[in-house]
């Protein structure tokens, strides 16, 4: 079992806060749990973060630093940019789809994708909308420095979201793929920008509109939003990255928009809600794709949108990690005991294991 020790020097702030009746056992884990990884080296002016842990009857939180430099302290309700954690939002999204018959989510991509993508793709034989999903497509990863230093050029330049998005995807257009799909794994944040183009193809609407219509809305977490979509940096705590001299701020690198793989503006107890409403409450796809979103084709952990894990002692464990300029992002969620623990941080390449410490302790 990995040590807790190590974490205590996050924080300093603790608010533990019981919102319902519960057995007294549940209050005591998680008040003891919180109290043990509550330090006091946390810089109060440092880079935010928020640890929330929410159980069945119970919500607790541990909050560190600022939201922004002379700024209010870092609160519960703090919002982050959450990375790749967005990623099971939009293969939820698609399921959603294929409930209704508005598209098949073993359709091949070529039924969707406008033909210059697919063209660009060099084809796209045997190529499936599940294979995008579960990392098994072949296609080589978009995202590298190149593509952020170019993107931010085109932004300036007044390109909108849809012209990025094509020109994202266009840039992997000469590059060979790694394997026949559905032959093996490897994890590429291309699969999510097609993805994308395949939601708003089948529908005619946005990501973003279709995402708050069918998932924020019905799930009731409002403060949910994509990036570039009436929320831009200065509407969220203010991420962190050493680039070679030290933290420095990042906000200038997120003036663009935020796409499938990962741009989704969150705070940690709307991502808690989330997975309790979709694993637990039923309140987003029916039981029958849920067990296809939970389906690991390979054998490597991984789902649709998710990172899946059988543990001795807790079961399977769903979650993500998430990993963006100046963000890290982690949650892990208990199906079986409807306990899901969240980690949000404003600063790049955080150690994000917290999330799975806290499982661990909590219900051993």
């Amino acid at each position: 079992m990995r040590s807790l020790s190590c974490l205590a020097c996050l924080f300093s702030i603790l608010i533990v806060a019981i919102v319902l009746p519960l057995h007294a056992q549940t209050t005591n884990d998680l008040e003891e749990l919180l109290q043990d990884i509550h330090g006091s080296d946390c810089s109060p002016h440092g880079p935010a973060r928020v640890l929330y842990v929410q159980a069945p009857d119970a919500k607790a939180w541990l909050t560190c630093g600022v939201e922004r430099p002379s700024g209010h302290p870092t609160a519960r309700n703090s919002r982050f940019l959450t990375a790749s954690l967005g990623k099971l939002f939009l293969s939820v999204a698609l399921l959603q789809l294929h409930e209704k018959s508005v598209l098949n989510i073993d359709d091949k991509v070529s039924k969707w994708l406008p033909s210059n993508v697919i063209d660009g793709l060099g084809g796209a034989d045997h190529l499936t909308i599940a294979h995008l999903l579960t990392m098994t497509s072949g296609l080589p990863d978009y995202l590298d420095e190149a593509y952020y230093l170019e993107s931010l050029s085109r932004v300036a330049a007044g390109e909108t979201a849809r012209e990025i998005l094509h020109w994202a995807v266009g840039t992997i257009a000469d590059e060979g793929r790694l394997f026949a799909p559905g032959n093996a794994y490897d994890y590429s944040n291309s699969n999510y920008l097609l993805a994308q183009i395949i939601l708003e193809e089948a529908t005619g609407s946005s990501m973003n509109r279709m995402f708050s219509e069918n998932i924020f809305l019905p799930t009731g977490i409002k403060e949910v939003q994509v990036l570039g979509f009436g929320v831009g940096p200065d509407d969220f705590v203010q991420g962190n990255e050493d680039f070679g001299s030290g933290l420095q701020p990042v906000d200038a690198f997120l003036i663009g928009f935020g796409f499938g793989d990962g741009g989704l503006v969150a705070n940690a107890e709307d991502i808690a809600s989330f997975y309790r409403a979709l694993f637990n409450e039923g309140d987003v796809l029916s039981r029958n794709s849920i067990v296809r979103l939970l389906q690991d084709p390979i054998g490597e952990g991984y789902g649709m949108g998710v990172e899946i894990e059988t543990d001795p002692d807790l079961g399977q464990v769903v979650g993500h990690s998430g990993g963006d300029v100046g963000f890290s992002a982690d949650v892990r969620h208990v199906p079986e005991h409807g306990v899901t623990v969240v980690y949000l941080s404003a600063e790049a390449n955080d150690d994000v294991s917290v999330t799975f410490d806290v499982l661990v302790e909590l219900l051993n």
